[in-house]
């Protein structure tokens, strides 16, 4: 077994969180990496941000495929041509690791998903929010089963609606644009806190109701606000509460994101951002030896506050390459969110609720 990997960045000058890609191919996992970028303008600085690993630029995939045969591929386009770049990702044998949404029609993502479950190649969304170390101590707690039952969980993520001020130009104009985008904030950063849900409870969605819009002002062609509200294949409600509401400043403060959970026999409480605060994560477990002092409030190291999540998560998606262990964001995370999402948009368009499924694959 190899113990380094032949990557490609598969990127172009619009593409979502270059910086991190960049990081990305830094890590130790990482041997040779081959840059393939149409527009031939990011050569120069992807030489100039990754070093020496960089051995060979192409403008063309097959000549990519053929001649430097990645075994991973790390993707941030436009979404609306994302899908055919995985696609030929997969084709060629290569695990792939993908910015959101990755498509801008969902059909598209669907296809995909089929492809890599079908020839057992690790597809990775970059839902990076569950790599922090406060996340991964509430998931504990849940998966140990200290809350009990699950009753309900509430949800919050705002954003800065700076942002929504540049629509029309920013990264291109393409984030804003539907038909290149796929959609707005529960597409962008919505995602990463139904990601959330999903993986501190270890539960499946099964049907959205949803009421999204656009409030700040901006003639936006996709939503700046959604509250969605989910129900879960045990029974479990959820519900959350996302948009670009406040200034660049709030937003960087990290105080306007959150996350509770109730349970039968207790309940917890955090901000997945929470360590960049010093926040705490507070909990209650009435079971066993709990009971005697339910109440815990626990507060994580300046370190983990530090740590890149983005390069932690690709190290682990690179290691299960290596090894064939399962990766840090199994191929399904992608699918049910992204299902998820788009059923939100229907649900909002018809005032009705919406079953929410993932594809079979036979």
């Amino acid at each position: 077994m190899s113990d380094s990997l032949r990557v490609a960045l598969i990127i172009e000058p619009t593409g979502n969180h270059l910086g991190s890609l960049y990081a990305a191919a830094r890590n130790p996992e990482v041997g040779e990496v081959a840059v393939l970028d149409a527009t031939g303008e990011m050569f120069d600085a992807t030489k100039e941000a990754v070093g020496d690993r960089v051995t060979a630029t192409y403008t063309e995939p097959d000549a990519l495929f053929s001649d430097f045969k990645p075994a991973a591929t790390l993707v941030t386009m436009e979404a609306w041509r994302m899908p055919a770049m995985i696609e030929a990702s997969l084709d060629a044998g290569c695990h792939v690791w993908h910015e959101k949404p990755g498509f801008a029609e969902l059909n598209d993502y669907r296809r995909i998903y089929r492809k890599a479950q079908s020839r057992n190649l690790n597809f990775s969304i970059a839902y990076v929010s569950r790599q922090r170390a406060i996340v991964q101590e509430a998931r504990r707690i849940v998966a140990e089963g200290l809350l009990g039952d699950l009753f309900a969980c509430q949800a919050w993520f705002i954003a800065d609606h700076d942002r929504t001020h540049q629509w029309e130009t920013l990264q291109g104009g393409w984030i804003f644009d539907k038909a290149r985008s796929g959609g707005g904030y529960l597409t962008f950063l919505g995602c990463h806190y139904l990601d959330l849900m999903r993986y501190l409870t270890g539960d499946d969605f099964a049907s959205v109701s949803a009421a999204t819009g656009v409030v700040g002002g901006e003639p936006l062609p996709v939503e700046d606000a959604a509250s969605v509200t989910v129900q879960f294949k045990s029974g479990m409600v959820g519900n959350l509460s996302a948009g670009y509401y406040v200034t660049r400043h709030e937003y960087g403060s990290g105080r306007h994101s959150g996350f509770i959970l109730w349970g039968r026999d207790g309940w917890l409480r955090f901000n997945p951002g929470g360590t960049r605060r010093g926040e705490p994560l507070e909990w209650t477990s009435h079971q066993g030896a709990h009971a005697g002092s339910p109440h815990k409030s626990w507060t994580f190291s300046d370190e983990d506050a530090r740590n890149d999540e983005y390069s932690l998560m690709t190290s682990a998606f690179f290691q299960s390459c290596l090894t064939g262990e399962p990766p840090p964001l199994e191929n399904e995370a992608g699918m049910w969110v992204n299902e998820a999402v788009q059923a939100a948009y229907r649900s909002s368009e018809t005032g009705m609720r919406q079953d929410v499924s993932i594809p079979e694959v036979s």
